[in-house]
C-alpha cells in the first residue's frame, strides 16, 4: 500500500513552474500595517478610559471604607455597596490585562510585518539581562557592605573603646 502511494506521487508529481510572472502588490501590506495602528491607538483609548473608571471605583471603594456610619440600615446598604464595588473593581482588572494582551499581540504582529520583529525580540531580552545583572550586583555589592562591617565590628569596637579610654580623663 505504502510503495503503491508512493508511485502514484512520483508519477502523478508536477514540477512547479517558478518562472510566471508574479505581480506583488505592497498596499495591502502598507493597508494591513495601517489597520493594526488603528486598531492598536483604540485599545489605547479604551486602556485609558478602563484606567480612569478603576481609580474612580477604587476611589469610591477607600471613601467608603473609611466613612462612618452606626445606623444598621447604611451598614447592610454599605456592606452590598461593597460587594458591587469590588466586582466592578474585578472586572475592570481583567479588562485592563485583556486589553493590554491584545495590544501586546497586535504590536508583535505589527512587528512582525515590518520586519524587526527579532532586534526587538534580542532588544528586550538584552534589557532583561542587563536589569537581572544590576540587581545582582546591587545585592552583592550590598551584602558584601553588610559583611565586611560584621567582620570589622570588633576592630571598630576596640577603636571605640580606646577612643573612650584615652578621652576619659581621670
Amino acid at each position: 500500500m505504502l510503495r503503491a502511494n508512493f508511485l502514484f506521487k512520483f508519477l502523478k508529481y508536477k514540477q512547479n513552474n517558478g518562472h510566471d510572472i508574479v505581480q506583488y502588490n505592497s498596499n495591502e501590506n502598507f493597508e494591513l500595517q495601517d489597520q493594526i495602528n488603528i486598531e492598536i491607538i483604540d485599545i489605547d483609548k479604551k486602556i485609558s478610559e478602563n484606567s480612569k473608571a478603576l481609580v474612580e471605583a477604587q476611589i469610591v471603594k477607600f471613601k467608603s471604607t473609611f466613612s462612618r456610619s452606626n445606623n444598621f440600615i447604611e451598614q447592610i446598604g454599605k456592606n452590598v455597596y461593597k460587594t458591587k464595588l469590588e466586582d466592578s473593581i474585578n472586572w475592570h482588572q481583567k479588562k485592563l490585562k485583556y486589553l493590554y494582551l491584545r495590544r501586546r499581540e497586535l504590536e508583535i504582529n505589527l512587528e512582525k510585518l515590518k520586519g524587526i520583529y527579532w532586534i526587538n525580540k534580542i532588544k528586550r531580552i538584552l534589557n532583561l539581562i542587563l536589569i537581572g545583572f544590576f540587581i545582582l550586583s546591587t545585592l552583592f555589592i550590598f551584602l558584601s557592605g553588610f559583611m565586611i562591617i560584621i567582620y570589622l565590628l570588633p576592630l571598630i569596637i576596640l577603636i571605640f573603646l580606646v577612643y573612650l579610654v584615652s578621652t576619659k580623663r581621670y
